[in-house]
């Protein structure tokens, strides 16, 4: 056996190495997305204490809040700021005094807003019917779907510059907050 024969032969058994592998690694892959089950998953942002504000022709409301995720039978809550309004200030519920719930059924949605990635009420599908499963999220209480809002992740400047952190619970323990 010479040389080139040797090396043409191991370069075809590295070339079928290479194609089993890559066959293993897309089955793999497939059965992964198989066993998760999106279905269970969902986030819920709670602001409990909202506060008006006006700033020139803008009106509308502010606050800090938790957001709290189920992904892959896993649980995280994270920081959250929020911002709704708009310029004539009529979508939003001046003068009402109660907490804002909004829940996250889109697991696009719900990776991005974990990844550290804002959430704006333009770039979703938002509605109030929880019944309505062609939208990204409903607004459980305090606001109708035609206010614009955004979800910041994290409480503070630092976090838009080093990610906000989230913490890992007990999915146990959140029986009360998520659905």
């Amino acid at each position: 056996m010479n040389i080139e024969d040797l090396g043409d032969q191991l370069a075809v058994i590295g070339l079928a190495l290479f194609t089993t592998l890559i066959a293993v690694s897309s089955v793999d892959a497939a059965q992964a997305e198989s066993n998760t089950d999106t279905k269970q998953d969902v986030a819920v942002i709670d602001i409990p204490h909202p506060r008006e504000g006006n700033l020139l022709m803008l009106r509308g409301l502010a606050g800090n809040g938790t957001a709290t995720f189920r992904v892959n039978r896993t649980c995280h809550t994270m920081p959250v700021r929020f911002v709704a309004g708009d310029f004539s200030g009529q979508r939003i519920d001046v003068g009402r005094t109660g907490s804002i719930r909004i829940v996250i059924t889109a697991p696009k949605v719900m990776r991005d807003l974990l990844a550290g990635r804002d959430l704006v009420s333009d770039r979703v599908r938002v509605t109030s019917n929880s019944a309505d499963k062609a939208t990204d999220l409903f607004l459980a209480r305090g606001l109708s779907a035609d206010t614009g809002f955004v979800i910041n992740p994290g409480r503070n400047l630092m976090a838009d510059i080093l990610g906000a952190g989230t913490t890992l619970v007990d999915c146990a323990t959140l029986t009360t907050t998520l659905p």
